[in-house]
């Protein structure tokens, strides 16, 4: 198994059945040995878009920083599966140099990995490193994941950041509970923008009414849907895939069941790509 399976035991207490639509997102499957024509190790061209180790720019005016290489959970469809990031201790001395010199960046975008996952004396590091004036934006599973990580310490270390966007990524009803709606009422208490990011998955959420109940809920805890993203093709992760003919039936019934600022944008990303595409 070479992207080892991982679950925490909050995520594994959500579990509800055999056929269990969390289940299936983490559990290792068979299928993944299945070396699948059109499928990448690096299907978003993670690699051509880096400009230093760890810090990548694929659009204008933000950068990207890969802040850990650790998740709290191994989610079967990820594509970094099969990336192997180099850990960085100067990342943020190299994003300083960066940001000092490019005066055109707005925004500094932290992921992983899941930046939640570095200890907080790195992440407070990583933090001082970006100027006050510019927006930084955490995705993270961690209030789905692990709710305890959100101790008094990362709480007093994210009310210091003017500018927050947080974006979570749940692709199911089943995963939001009272410990993330908890979070998020606490986020947004302190003026954080929150976001929703899903992927269409076979078998767990290639279903209007399902999608619809993940916006209501989200909105239910204060998170507005962001992005419903096309599976981005990594090796190994094929299983997952919707047929885009299929997706877009279920984009369709999707928008005639939500109000338009429930319905997410349904999005592809595609390597090389100045945006991404709308599907």
């Amino acid at each position: 198994m070479s992207f080892p399976q991982k679950i925490s035991s909050c995520y594994a207490s959500k579990f509800n059945a055999d056929c269990c639509p969390l289940r299936k997102q983490v559990e290792f499957s068979d299928k993944e040995n299945i070396k699948c024509k059109g499928f990448k190790n690096d299907p978003i061209g993670d690699k051509n878009a880096e400009i230093d180790g760890g810090i990548l720019q694929k659009y204008k005016g933000r950068l990207l920083v890969l802040a850990s290489d650790e998740c709290a959970i191994h989610c079967r469809f990820c594509f970094r599966r099969n990336i192997r990031q180099k850990k960085n201790d100067d990342l943020p001395a190299k994003l300083a140099k960066i940001l000092k010199k490019d005066k055109s960046i707005k925004e500094v975008i932290l992921s992983g990995g899941d930046p939640l996952m570095l200890k907080n004396s790195e992440l407070q590091t990583l933090i001082n490193a970006i100027p006050k004036h510019l927006n930084i934006r955490i995705h993270s599973r961690m209030p789905i994941a692990m709710p305890s990580r959100f101790t008094s310490a990362l709480w007093s270390l994210l009310e210091q950041i003017p500018n927050l966007i947080f974006v979570v990524h749940a692709n199911h009803p089943n995963e939001l509970d009272k410990k993330s709606e908890k979070i998020f009422a606490r986020l947004a208490k302190n003026g954080v923008v929150l976001l929703n990011q899903s992927v269409l998955l076979k078998g767990i959420n290639d279903n209007a009414k399902i999608l619809a109940e993940l916006s209501e809920k989200l909105l239910s805890q204060r998170v507005l849907p962001y992005y419903l993203h096309s599976l981005d093709k990594a090796q190994g992760a094929a299983h997952f895939e919707v047929p885009l003919q299929k997706a877009k039936i279920i984009f369709k019934e999707l928008k005639e069941l939500l109000p338009g600022y429930l319905v997410p944008r349904f999005v592809k990303e595609i390597r090389g790509k100045r945006t991404k595409i709308w599907v």
